[in-house]
């Protein structure tokens, strides 16, 4: 069963998706920004394709605090859950852009706005099949 990455902004939202056996996670596309619902739509259309699981960035201060974005993003989650055979989880995704930046750059592919936005939903959700494969299962609460 493979596992969506979303990294949500209130411009754009990075889309990222994993292999089948859930141990690499690809960037694909960066969306226009949605609401809750129409990410609804989306996340359903995938979950036809094999997705079983939606991992949202949640993007914490450096300190931990929750800010207007983190509560944006638990807004998502709430509209998410009510999909039937869906599993969502909260990941933090603190200095991922910081990460996906750098990736690009080490790549020469950096530019700013939609190759990033993908990259960084990558990076969460690789963090979270990591942690998923090291612990034999994963934590649901950022």
């Amino acid at each position: 069963m493979r596992s969506l990455g979303l990294d949500i902004g209130r411009r754009r939202i990075g889309v990222a998706l994993s292999d089948p056996l859930g141990i690499y996670a690809f960037p694909l596309e960066t969306l226009p920004g949605m609401s809750p619902e129409e990410i609804c739509a989306y996340v359903e259309e995938r979950a036809r394709e094999g997705v079983g699981t939606v991992v949202l960035g949640y993007p914490r201060t450096l300190r931990g605090h929750e800010g207007s974005e983190a509560r944006m993003v638990r807004e998502y989650a709430q509209a998410l859950a009510s999909l039937e055979g869906v599993r969502v989880v909260v990941w933090d995704e603190r200095l991922s852009t910081v990460e996906a930046e750098r990736r690009l750059r080490e790549a020469g592919r950096l530019k700013r706005g939609k190759k990033v936005d993908a990259q960084a939903a990558a990076v969460i959700l690789q963090s979270y099949l990591d942690a998923v494969r090291g612990k034999g299962e994963a934590e649901t609460d950022g």
